[in-house]
């Protein structure tokens, strides 16, 4: 099986607004390394974050994708030709400081091990370290649209492995788009009793009740600190994620933490917005903050393993599809919110 084309459509980054199609060379492969034809890829709401992309412009975005095997490099032996994959855009060395504890993420090697050019391509090639140690076969159980969403997810699990979690906690999660809901799904493979949907939105409040929410709030109507303490036993929650980029939000979560409290962030804001913390608040109350950025191969196999037993089913949380000439829209559309979760590019 061959691409049999020296040229590629890809989509190209400028800003927000400006994402042209255009065509580039068809990765070529080396050793150990996958030629991938790209099928579906997921937008991120970092892929919505002009203060961080624009200055790293032109860019081809693009880093949930799944797509067919294309082209096997020299020594490869774990895939072939025709091989239906899903590939993480980035792995870390395995042996350093960071890794061997268990930090992945911030290891020097993960951010520099990039798919080539990105997922919104028609076809993107797989390092030969991405292709070892963190590239799997998508079982049929899994379709490619799902497959999109295993990064994403992984992201949401890596979270809550980082919090010690006791049965009966009462869980809020502040802001309920694709992150937000899949930190809802999640949740129920945990021991929960209540798990509490904020967000500005009422359709999506209300899917998130259609996908495992106990209880919804618009903080716009409603004091969200008294809500919780009435549905909550007098108790704030105790756990709080915020999946929105901004410190506003973060304010509010943390007000949502009742003593002894996990606070997790899960998105950055521009390094331009500022907060005031009372540390002394936050000492007395004994409340703890964490943050993660990105997953592993440990979150990504999870993942993929919960996809594969139907014990995780995403499928309802996809909304929207686009071409590649069409990513711009996507974007909007994402930063609109309305009646949206989840846009896929398809190239």
């Amino acid at each position: 099986m061959s691409s049999g084309q020296e040229t590629m459509k890809v989509a190209v980054y400028y800003n927000n607004q400006t994402v042209l199609v255009e065509d580039k060379p068809v990765p070529q492969v080396g050793p150990g390394e996958l030629l991938v034809k790209t099928v579906a890829c997921g937008l991120c709401g970092g892929e919505t974050m002009e203060w961080y992309l624009a200055p790293r412009a032109p860019k081809v975005l693009g880093h949930e994708p799944v797509g067919i095997v294309i082209k096997v490099g020299q020594g490869v032996t774990k895939f072939k030709e025709g091989d239906r994959v899903f590939v993480h855009h980035h792995v870390a060395c395995m042996s350093c400081h960071f890794c061997s504890r268990g930090y992945f993420s911030m290891c020097e090697r993960f951010s520099q091990t990039k798919i080539v050019p990105g997922g919104f391509a028609e076809y993107f090639k797989v390092p030969a370290e991405n292709a070892e140690l963190d590239t799997y076969l998508l079982p049929e159980e899994v379709s490619f649209e799902e497959g999109t969403m295993i990064e994403p997810l992984a992201c949401a699990l890596r979270g809550f492995m980082e919090i010690k979690i006791h049965p009966g906690d009462t869980l809020a999660i502040v802001g309920v788009g694709f992150m937000g809901m899949g930190f809802v799904k999640l949740a129920q493979l945990f021991p929960f009793a209540r798990i509490i949907a904020l967000d500005l939105n009422d359709w999506r409040l209300e899917q998130a009740s259609k996908h495992g929410a106990t209880h919804g709030i618009n903080p716009s109507r409603e004091n969200p600190v008294d809500v919780i303490r009435d549905i909550n036993q007098g108790r704030l929650a105790d756990m709080v994620v915020v999946t929105s980029p901004s410190v506003k939000a973060w304010t509010m979560g943390l007000e949502l933490c009742e003593k002894g409290g996990k606070f997790h962030y899960n998105a950055p804001p521009p390094p331009d917005e500022l907060t005031q913390l009372s540390f002394n608040n936050l000492y007395f109350r004994e409340i703890k903050i964490y943050s993660t950025y990105s997953a592993s191969h440990v979150e990504t196999r999870a993942i993929l393993d919960l996809m594969t037993t139907k014990r995780l089913d995403t499928r309802e949380l996809i909304t929207h599809r686009f071409g590649l000439e069409d990513v711009a829209e996507a974007i909007a559309l994402l930063l609109k919110g309305g009646e949206s979760i989840k846009s896929l590019i398809l190239p």
